[in-house]
């Protein structure tokens, strides 16, 4: 899907029913774009940045059409990518009274509207709604109804609802393994479990929930599926979680770092994410509104505290939810950082150095104009894995 970004971003005609977006909001290898579901609570919106190498520029906003619930689970990634090279298709949740899934398409540079979509047995109102995709089929978690229901993603990118899988508990986060054989899920602060999914076109099969130390939720896998990464949502310093992910998409034994100061000071841990080269992994710290950077090596397993980097505005926002890194290559050059604020929400960028420390850029963050609620986004062109 990481070539998929640039043709969206590259529509500038828009229906009547879409978004309007500048046409100069146009992706490449050397400006990237930022995508953010603002999840506002009411009618909600989405708005579109380009990074032009020292700045965010914009952002356009507008509709999706569905209601948003302001926050949630700060691990659970609400866009996805689906379709092809000719059709593409972008999916946000929306996750307050409609509970709804909107679906963009983009032909010849041109974006429209194709429907907003709700599955009767799913709600997310609680704390949002879940997208990831995997080949032609879009999972949606639905965190108040506590099940995952699978769509078929056709052609022109509207959904056909084929089946419902309750899940023993809502799930705050999730991703597809690089490989698209297994759906990985952390079931966050409170419960103390991760699980994990066999993918099928005859359906899931579910092989947990297994142990985990304290409130796994955002996750990151690596490049070789061979190793599922979460993060923690906890009131406790940095914690994050490792554990195999085997050929049969059953997970093996947990490899536990942190919780009293060994990855550093920040608090909460809802999100990692790896860098482009698999060299460092950065934290999300939601409580102590922080980003985090550690080492990684697979081979030893292992983590390492390089540095830790507070955000720029601390009293205009409540917390940081998603993290992930803004170029496709190196070791992603930057990374961008969600900042769920009021009366605005931010995207912050921090330059990552050499050793994988962080530095936060001039003029970041950069506000959304819009209110209390971002939580995630999507990155256009994506990493690799």
């Amino acid at each position: 899907m990481k070539n998929l970004f640039k043709l969206f971003i590259a529509a500038a005609v828009v229906s009547a029913f879409a978004i309007t977006w500048s046409a100069n909001l146009q992706a490449s290898g050397k400006h990237p774009v930022v995508a953010t579901n603002n999840d506002l609570k009411g009618p909600n919106s989405i708005s579109i940045f380009k990074f032009n190498g020292t700045i965010l520029t914009g952002p356009g906003t507008g509709p999706t059409g569905g209601k948003g619930i302001g926050g949630g689970f700060p691990g659970l990634n609400r866009m996805a990518f689906g379709g092809t090279s000719a059709v593409l298709c972008v999916f946000v949740s929306d996750a307050g009274g409609s509970s709804d899934i909107a679906a963009f398409k983009t032909v010849n540079k041109v974006i429209t509207k194709v429907g907003n979509y709700t599955d009767p047995q799913g709600s997310g109102k609680t704390q949002g709604i879940g997208l990831v995709v995997d080949s032609t089929y879009l999972l949606a978690a639905y965190t108040a109804s506590k099940n995952i229901g699978a769509w078929q993603i056709q052609s022109d990118c509207t959904l056909t609802l084929l089946a419902n899988f309750n899940t023993p508990f809502a799930i705050a986060g999730m991703r597809v393994t690089p490989n698209g054989k297994t759906l990985i899920v952390g079931y966050g602060s409170g419960v103390k479990k991760v699980d994990s999914f066999s993918l099928a076109t005859t359906g899931l099969t579910e092989h947990g929930p297994y142990p985990a130390t304290s409130g796994a939720s955002g996750v990151d896998i690596t490049k070789d599926s061979a190793y599922a990464i979460f993060g923690d949502t906890t009131k406790s310093k940095t914690e994050v979680e490792i554990y195999p992910i085997h050929a049969d998409g059953t997970l093996g034994k947990r490899k536990h770092f942190g919780g009293k100061g060994s990855l550093g000071g920040g608090i909460g841990s809802s999100n990692v994410w790896l860098s482009v080269d698999e060299k460092f992994l950065f934290v999300s710290n939601t409580f102590s509104k922080q980003v985090t950077s550690l080492g990684f090596t697979q081979k030893p397993l292992g983590l390492s505290y390089i540095n830790i980097t507070s955000v720029r505005n601390p009293s205009q926002i409540a917390s940081v939810a998603q993290v992930g890194t803004l170029f496709a290559t190196g070791n992603g050059q930057y990374i961008v950082l969600a900042e769920d604020g009021s009366p605005n929400s931010f995207v912050a960028v921090l330059k990552i150095n050499a050793d994988g420390s962080t530095t936060e850029i001039s003029g970041s963050p950069f506000s959304n104009g819009q209110g209390r609620g971002l939580q995630s986004f999507l990155v256009g062109p994506a990493r690799p894995f």
